[in-house]
């Protein structure tokens, strides 16, 4: 036999011997008496755990309130407490007499914590919180240029306030700005509005249910167990029918959303229920969608253009001299006044004040827009790709091709379009791919793949942006990434690290 249980049990035969015995036999009909009413307690608090635990599912359904963490720890200590006295009814059907003599005090133990459990439950007050207490958190953006997209930005805020327009379109090609703009419109609104303002990005990707979870998500309707679309979207169209003044907004659509199917309430007889903002690079999109309004982004004209390529270059407190700087507005030229374009070219040519450097940007540039490169790409692309063709990195390269920065930056494209990247997990995916110096210590290795990573961040190639729990992360803007996914098949890096 194990001595686990023998040795203990020898014991206590000892102590009886040695004349406790009165004690011993006092403690084991103590133990049967505790026991009972331990099993009594414990299932008087597991029927009010039950009630508690429904009233909270009946409040959640309508999506306007969240159980309060104060009642979710308490029901997570009384199923730890079930099952503690689970345990105890299988140990003394397994062990008898022993566990009577060796843990005679253990069932009142247990009433104590029951006891308490459900002194606390006398205080709880209300069981669930208003999930529109809080009505979000202002997005990170960079600051924008020009007389269009202030005026752009005042009349939809204006169509917003006007109580008449329940839907807003906005379009324009990729990178031009509409993103930005969205963001702006989101910031003002959570300083001006009563109502929540929603932010989801639909991306090409797209699926009504997806679409469903992450309107859900950020409201705090919870979908577990319901995998019914239609009875998604009467639960949507409930909640978000319920929640005046609110603004939803869904950036980078692609196609016609049914957005009934989807559980939007979205009328244009009735704005005092959630209003619609869109961004899509099709004007077909906005009309499908039903759009009341359309506002084109369009590509900013030459001195915008330059005072947005001058704002980012100055990050780096570096002056170009009136030469070079004559050729750095040449070079803002060729980025076509779009916006991505002119903050990742700028941001590649931070810290460049040679003359020689901006005239070589320039004609290389040149022959890339023109299409003399032969590459045969679209101008987007073979202005993106040109800084990325600039990345270079002074450490150790696993490939002739590609360097340590360029075959990192690579690496992003292949996590979810529009999707935040955790830093550290990224890093860590870095090692783990062979990315960096092997001959480094781990530690080493981690700060590497952070420096990496504000390099990129840098030359605005990635972004900075929060996550989940306010952990730090990375984007990718969708045109950057179909750079360097195009980048990857052409030299046949074709997911072979995914």
């Amino acid at each position: 036999m194990a001595s686990w249980f023998i040795e203990p049990f020898i014991s206590k035969v000892v102590e009886i011997i040695s004349g406790d015995a009165q004690t011993s036999v006092k403690s084991i009909k103590d133990f049967e008496l505790n026991l009972k009413a331990l099993e009594k307690k414990s299932k008087s608090l597991c029927a009010k755990a039950s009630d508690v635990e429904e009233q909270i599912k009946n409040s959640e359904r309508s999506g306007q309130k969240k159980r309060k963490r104060e009642v979710e720890e308490w029901l997570e200590e009384v199923r730890s407490i079930e099952k503690k006295v689970v345990e105890l009814r299988t140990r003394l059907e397994l062990e008898g007499f022993t566990i009577r003599l060796t843990d005679g005090d253990l069932p009142a133990k247990l009433i104590e914590e029951v006891d308490r459990l459900v002194e606390q439950s006398q205080s709880f007050g209300e069981l669930a919180l208003d999930v529109y207490g809080s009505r979000g958190d202002k997005l990170l953006t960079n600051g924008m240029v020009g007389e269009a997209f202030n005026e752009n930005l005042e009349k939809i805020l204006e169509h917003l306030e006007s109580e008449q327009v329940s839907s807003i379109g906005v379009y324009g090609m990729g990178g031009v700005g509409k993103t930005t703009l969205a963001k702006h419109i989101h910031n003002r609104l959570l300083q001006l509005s009563q109502g929540r303002v929603i932010w989801v990005t639909v991306s090409q990707k797209f699926s009504v249910t997806n679409l469903q979870d992450k309107i859900a998500r950020f409201i705090g309707l919870d979908f577990r167990g319901e995998d019914n679309e239609d009875l998604r979207a009467a639960r949507l169209h409930t909640t978000l029918s319920q929640m005046k003044n609110s603004v939803l907004i869904l950036d980078d659509v692609w196609e016609n959303i049914d957005l009934s199917k989807v559980g939007c309430p979205i009328s244009v007889d009735s704005v005092e229920c959630c209003r619609l903002i869109i961004t899509t690079r099709s004007l077909e999109v906005c009309r499908q969608v039903c759009c009341q309004k359309v506002i084109e982004v369009k590509n900013l004209h030459h001195q915008e253009a330059w005072k947005l390529f001058n704002e980012t270059l100055r990050r780096s407190e570096i002056e170009l001299d009136s030469s070079t700087e004559e050729i750095a507005r040449s070079v803002a030229e060729l980025c076509g006044g779009l916006s991505l374009a002119i903050i990742i070219v700028a941001g590649s040519m931070r810290g460049e004040r040679a003359i020689h450097t901006w005239r070589n940007a320039y004609e290389e540039l040149t022959e890339r827009v023109s299409g003399k490169d032969g590459m045969g790409d679209g101008e987007v692309y073979n202005v993106l790709k040109y800084s990325f063709d600039r990345l270079n990195w002074n450490h150790h390269s696993q490939s002739n091709e590609f360097n340590t920065l360029q075959r990192c930056f690579l690496h992003c494209a292949l996590y979810p379009e529009d999707g935040e990247i955790n830093r550290e997990r990224l890093v860590s995916d870095f090692i783990s791919e062979g990315l960096l110096d092997e001959r480094k210590t781990r530690s080493s290795q981690f700060d590497l793949g952070h420096s990496i990573l504000d390099k990129l961040v840098n030359v605005c190639l990635l972004e900075s942006c929060a996550g989940p729990g306010s952990t730090e992360c990375v984007k990718m803007h969708d045109l950057v990434r179909g750079m360097a996914l195009k980048i990857r098949v052409r030299s046949r890096l074709v997911y072979e690290d995914a």
